[in-house]
Order: C-alpha cells, then structure tokens, then sequence
C-alpha cells in the first residue's frame, strides 16, 4: 500500500500525511496528531514549523492528485478498469456485470456507491467514487489478490476533481443524464461535461457504451468503437419486454436473444442492456450472459422488495427526480392496490428537484409521506418545505422522523398495496449536522413487521 495518509488517525510510523482543507474538515488542524502517530513528512500549505520533514505547497489536493498519478499511475497499465457514468444506473449495472463475471470464474474488483468488492470480499466505501489516494490504494488491493478487471462507478464530482486522475480505460459506460448535482454543475451541460471527462481517457482502442435513447447520448459516442443500447436503432436493442420488464428480448449484432432479467421496471432494461455491452466487450459469450444473468441479485438498497400480508414494501435507492419517477410507474405496474411512498430530500445539496421530486410523488402515488433523509446541516422543515412548496394536492403527509414514516407507511398498508420507501437505499445512517445517526430502512422495516405480526 502507499504509505501517505491523508487522515491522520490512519497514520501509521513512517507515513507522509497530506493536510487537505476539505469543505467542512481542514487536514492542517490534524498535522500535529498525524506526527504523534508516527508520520516522518508532512504535505501543507500554511506558514507553520514542524518537527519533522515539512514539504510547503501552495495546493496540497494538486500535490497529492500530481504526486500519485506520476509515481504509481503506471502501476495498473496491465488491469482492465472500466468506467461507468450517468445520473442513475451505475451501481445496478456495475454491481451485476461484477456478479456475473465471479460467476464465469474471472477476479474481478468493483468500486462504487455500496463499497468495494474484490473478488468475494468487502469493505466499505465513503463516496460513489472515493478520493484519489484510497482508489489508488483500492486498485493495488484488487491486483494483490490478483483481480483482472476493475468496474468503477465515475461519479461527475469524482470526475471534476480529479480522483479518477491517471487511469486509462478499457471501456465508459454512459448511462443516462437527468436532472441532479445542480448545485455542484450548475447547468446541465456543465453536469454533461463532467461526465465527458471519463470518455476523454479511453484508452486508444477502448469502448464506448452508450444509451442512444438519451437525448445526451449523442455526445457520448465519441470512439470509433461504440456501443449503444437503447429501445430505438441500436447495436443491442430491446426489441419487446413483458408487463413487468423482467422477460426481455434483444437484437445484437443480428440474431434475437431472450433474457431473464431478477429485476423488474424500464429503466433496469437499460442498466441490463449497459451491463450485457461490458460483458460482451471483454469477451464473456453471450449464451453464457444470458445463462447467469438470471441467478444475480439485485444490489443492497436498489428495489429490495419485502413481502407483508398481501402487500410488498420495496426499499430503493432513488434520489432524483428520473430516479423516482422510474421506480413508481415501475412498480405501480406491478401492484393492484394502492401505492404508497416514504421519501425525502438531503439538505446542503440541490434545491432545485426537491418540489420537481414532490411533484412526481404527488403524480405517481395514492399518498406519500415525506420525511428526513441526510439534512446535514440544514434546518429539516425548511427542506421538507422547498419540496411541497406551490404544490396543490393535499395526498401527503409530513413527518420529519423517518422511522415514525416508515410506520405510518406500513401501517397504511391494505390488502395488494405496495409501499416505496426511497432515498437511502444501502445506507446505515442518517446525517444530521456532524453526526451519524444510525438507521438502515430495510432493517427497520423488518423491525416493524416482526412487531406488527407478533
């Protein structure tokens, strides 16, 4: 592993620490506790004295970014790395091109929003797509226990500062572009070009893979050697499909093939075509993707359905306003009752889809509850109250505390009805301020029916 920390109780004696000024942590605060932990240099770009050996910059982020990227970049020319974009998709699609290959028998690692997986291991990850030092260490952890290929989710953020920096790859994958991380991009093209940035370091014979029926796709075929995907004229097309999305038949390079698909809804056609685009470019065979795809599940917190009386409580990831419009008229296909839905919206992040958000809840359900989810170190009721803000319907209900919503949900419940519980997904905490209070909806919901069905 590289021996620079850039957390200073993870300094270990010997190590170089790296004091990055973050947005709401500064690493300089931290400089003296990384050299009681042993650290022999110390990276910073304020006027202090040290005791030990002091490199001064004027960017430490710049000098850590420069620093890897020319000392251990090099390192993983020999691995596959694949890279996957896009506002929704990323994480079902890299997490069951990941399955499948362990399935074929091949080491594979995948980075991403529920963590990093290295063959059949686990550990868990701070963002989408981590910072640079801890993917350079994640990759050299993958080569160890001697995995071929690397799936990594290329988050728009990640992109734009430069954690991805250095790694060339085999094949991009671009999923979709709707509407999220304004307040970061600003406009949708600066969202769009961010994304761009994964493209531009495909390697001089790697893929493009693209969804054609985005109305940004067009932007992403950027290689001679493209893939789209897509319901309309693509090279894999999905030709028809059942009520449920689950049964599939797609077009690929001529022939017609049937696929059986563990996950329902539209937009897991999409993530299923993506996946099967990955898989064919690094040369799975096709019979055998059709084979195996049927066996894989569905990532933690993306449509985890929980079966109660009659009824079905399905805990899902989305977060944005595609996101949540996909999964309801997905599963109000699938329901012949009443739909339901538990959701909220994280503070210090876009404001702008919190009422688009309420608005497709209103549209797409009998009744929702909106409630918190990650207000950080916003005032809660001021965010619930951008999202209901101009809307007419009186179908909803506000509790700010996501366990009493979750109740009254389930509680709501009658015979055939489903219930969406949307927003953390995978996630095992609630952030409020600079605490994480511990809370997994599933686990909860579970807690609820034990008590419920005693």
């Amino acid at each position: 592993m590289i021996k620079i920390q850039i957390n200073s109780r993870l300094v270990r004696p010997g190590d170089t620490f790296v004091a990055i000024k973050g947005n709401v942590v500064d690493g300089h605060n931290y400089v003296e506790d990384a050299i009681k932990n042993g650290a022999t240099t110390v990276v910073v770009s304020n006027k202090e004295k040290y005791n030990v050996k002091t490199i001064k910059v004027k960017n430490t982020s710049k000098y850590l970014k420069d620093y890897l990227v020319k000392k251990y970049a090099k390192s993983f020319k020999d691995l596959k790395i694949i890279g996957l974009t896009g506002t929704n998709g990323k994480t079902t699609t890299a997490y069951m091109t990941y399955q499948l290959l362990r399935k074929v028998g091949i080491n594979v690692a995948y980075i991403g929003t529920i963590g990093f997986y290295y063959n059949d291991e686990f550990e868990k990850t701070a963002n989408t797509t981590p910072d640079i030092l801890s993917l350079y260490n994640n990759l050299f952890k993958a080569k160890e226990k001697g995995c071929q290929i690397v799936i990594i989710e290329a988050s728009s953020i990640g992109l734009k500062e430069g954690r991805m920096a250095g790694l060339k790859f085999d094949a991009a994958v671009f999923t979709n572009l709707t509407h999220d991380h304004l307040d970061y991009h600003k406009t949708m093209k600066e969202y769009m070009i961010a994304k761009l940035e994964l493209f531009r370091n495909l390697k001089k014979h790697g893929t493009a893979i693209v969804n054609i029926d985005s109305r940004y796709g067009k932007f992403f075929t950027v290689k001679k050697r493209t893939i789209t995907y897509g319901f309309k004229d693509a090279t894999i097309r999905c030709k028809k499909h059942d009520e449920s999305y689950s049964n599939i038949t797609y077009v690929y390079n001529g022939n017609t093939y049937e696929l059986q698909s563990p996950l329902f809804g539209k937009y897991n056609i999409y993530n299923a075509m993506a996946s099967i685009g990955i898989l064919l470019t690094l040369g799975i065979d096709i019979e055998k993707i059709n084979e195996y795809y049927p066996t894989l599940e569905a990532p933690k917190g993306r449509i985890n359905i929980i079966d109660y009386k009659t009824n079905k409580i399905i805990i899902d990831y989305a977060h944005t306003p595609d996101g949540l419009k996909q999964v309801l008229t997905s599963a109000s296909k699938l329901t012949s009752g009443k739909t339901y839905v538990v959701f909220g919206c994280p503070g210090n992040r876009d404001r702008a889809k919190r009422p688009i958000m309420a608005k497709i809840a209103d549209k797409y359900s009998d009744y929702f509850i909106i409630t918190n989810d990650d207000p950080h170190y916003e005032d809660e009721m001021q965010i619930i109250n951008d999202a209901i803000k101009g809307l007419e319907s009186d179908k909803y209900d506000i509790i700010i505390d996501r366990k009493k919503a979750i109740s009254k949900g389930i509680k709501l419940l009658k015979k055939d009805d489903t219930l969406l519980i949307l927003g953390k997904g995978h996630e095992d905490s609630i952030i409020i301020k600079d605490k994480e209070i511990p809370h997994n909806d599933e686990k909860y919901v579970k807690e609820v029916i034990a008590k419920l069905t005693k």
